[in-house]
């Protein structure tokens, strides 16, 4: 039993040749902006935001009857739960460092 191998299945393109590896381009410092650290918050939150609203969406579908699996409501609010939590500790390592930086200060 052996792993049967096809080019389809990997996410990006495969360089076929030795002239393609030594001109692909890799871009510069200047061509890519560069995220905050809040920026990638914001998204965070945003994302996190996003996926309670799907919950709350979900459940009212289940609630009024619409078509829509309760397992499918329950994996779609249990993934909302988590990632919620998860942002709880974000803010709470956060927190914790800003205090300790706070009292280093003289």
């Amino acid at each position: 039993m052996g792993f049967s191998y096809s080019p389809g299945m990997l996410p990006w393109k495969p360089m076929t040749s030795f002239a393609e590896l030594t001109t692909a381009r890799t871009p510069s410092l200047q061509e890519t902006p560069e995220k905050s650290f809040g920026n990638y918050l914001w998204d965070g939150v945003s994302e996190v935001n996003n996926m309670q609203h799907d919950a709350n969406d979900a459940i009212h579908e289940l609630l009024t009857g619409g078509d829509v699996n309760s397992a499918e409501v329950m994996t779609t609010v249990q993934k909302s739960e988590m990632a919620f939590r998860l942002l709880t500790q974000i803010r709470n390592k956060m927190l914790t460092a800003y205090e300790e930086l706070n009292a280093i200060r003289f």
